[in-house]
């Protein structure tokens, strides 16, 4: 395990780069835009064409690994990515913004699908687990010291936008360099919609909305924090403090849904999350070491929920058939997540800033509605039968990485008709 972490250093150091630009890039356009006053409903547009961007590249980024190779493409993604940031500040009007968020978020999603592939090969079936994790790890610690650079720069000059530029173009330094042969791409052949839906309606339904909560809190999180008048400094240290939460309690969260049924997890978690969103919206009104605070145990509780739902949904596979659903359900996420800043913006624009809470308080709610019906409609899994929670945060070729994806390559690669009506049955 350690040998194979070492030898992919290079791979991680990259990623911890190009997260630092991304955490840093976020926050700081959100501020940004609200200085510039584009207005709620335009800002929610600027900010959600990231998500329109990342969903787009998903499809068009595997066709264009596979046809001109890893190292290639990572260095295109890494250099749209650092020119995209720099427009911004040159070009101060919210369409071409919302234009560069596209592009960024196209970027980003290309440089993912390459890391998470690379990271897929290097792993094999004893160090799977453990790469994964410690992909995880780098990711959050990026997206962590990003946002936490904002303290250092000016708010209205464009040493930021420079910083993110470079950052993101040194990303692209270990990766092109590294000594490792690229790894033959395989692109996850995505199963049906309607046979994932079959198989798990609560992790469909629980990633559309997940996806929709993420893009407020991360698309938004810095927009809503300006609007509620903090400074340079306090909106970092709101969005740093979800991340931070997000890090410390998804280990013990993932692990407690290993001990009992997984939905009893989800349920619990999606009430705590609504209690910690109601608590948030009092704190923001009387102290904002309260309100981060609260923000960091609601980040804490809900970022678990994206692999809940799927280590939940793959309960219910064989091993051959984790990858196909796994992606279907990144895809939905994805789908989800394209709207989640646009209705924000807009349903501030009608009911003011205290919309990033009560949007967010409404999809809870249908969440936890839902979870009881499921649980009503479907007997609970025994605990013994259930696979292992894994900490899963990427594109669809992340999901290669998952535990639950091993199987004996011995294996008959066709099923049997027979195979697939007994599996039907039991999903029935």
């Amino acid at each position: 395990m350690k040998l194979a972490i070492v030898s992919s250093w290079t791979l991680f150091f990259g990623i911890l780069l190009f997260m630092v630009g991304n955490g840093l890039q976020g926050v700081l356009l959100g501020v940004r835009a609200e200085q510039l006053q584009f207005g709620d409903i335009m800002t929610g547009l600027v900010m959600g064409g990231y998500f329109i961007g990342y969903f787009s590249g998903s499809f068009i980024v595997p066709k264009l690994v596979s046809r001109v190779g890893h190292i290639r493409v990572f260095g295109v993604m890494a250099a749209l990515a650092s020119a995209s940031i720099l427009v911004h500040p040159i070009i101060e009007y919210a369409s071409i913004w919302m234009m560069m968020r596209f592009i960024t978020g196209f970027a980003y999603v290309g440089m993912y699908i390459v890391s998470e592939s690379w990271i897929n090969d290097k792993a094999t079936n004893s160090t799977r687990g453990g790469l994964l994790s410690v992909y995880m790890i780098v990711q959050m610690l990026g997206m962590m010291i990003g946002q936490s650079m904002l303290t250092f720069g000016s708010e209205t000059g464009y040493d930021m936008f420079m910083a993110v530029s470079i950052i993101v173009s040194f990303a692209a330094i270990p990766i092109m360099l590294t000594a490792a042969n690229s790894p033959d791409f395989e692109e996850p052949e995505p199963a049906s919609f309607r046979r994932v839906y079959h198989n798990s309606p609560l992790s469909v339904v629980g990633m559309a909305i997940t996806g929709f909560n993420a893009a407020i809190v991360f698309g938004m999180g810095a927009v809503f924090a300006s609007k509620l008048g903090m400074s340079f400094n306090q909106v970092s240290y709101f969005m740093v403090a979800i991340v931070a939460g997000a890090m410390i309690l998804q280990y013990p969260i993932g692990k407690l849904s290993d001990l009992i049924d997984r939905r009893t997890v989800i349920l619990i978690t999606h009430i705590l999350s609504l209690g910690f969103l109601f608590a948030s919206y009092y704190a923001s009104t009387v102290s904002f070491f309260w309100l981060g605070v609260m923000m960091a145990l609601y980040g804490g509780v809900s970022t678990p929920l994206y692999s809940l739902y799927i280590a939940h949904a793959n309960d219910y596979l064989s091993p051959r058939q984790v990858v196909g659903t796994s992606a279907k359900l990144v895809m939905i996420n994805g789908c989800g997540a394209i709207f989640g800043a646009p209705v924000l913006g807009y349903t501030i624009y009608l009911i003011g800033n205290s919309a990033f809470f009560s949007v967010q308080i409404i999809m809870h709610i249908i969440m936890i509605a839902f979870v009881f019906y499921r649980m009503y409609a479907r007997e609970s899994m025994p605990v013994e039968a259930q696979g292992p929670y894994v900490g899963i945060r990427g594109t669809s070729v992340a999901s290669s990485l998952l535990p639950e994806a091993e199987w004996d390559g011995r294996e008959d690669e066709d099923s049997t008709e027979g195979e697939q009506a007994d599996l039907a049955t039991q999903l029935s």
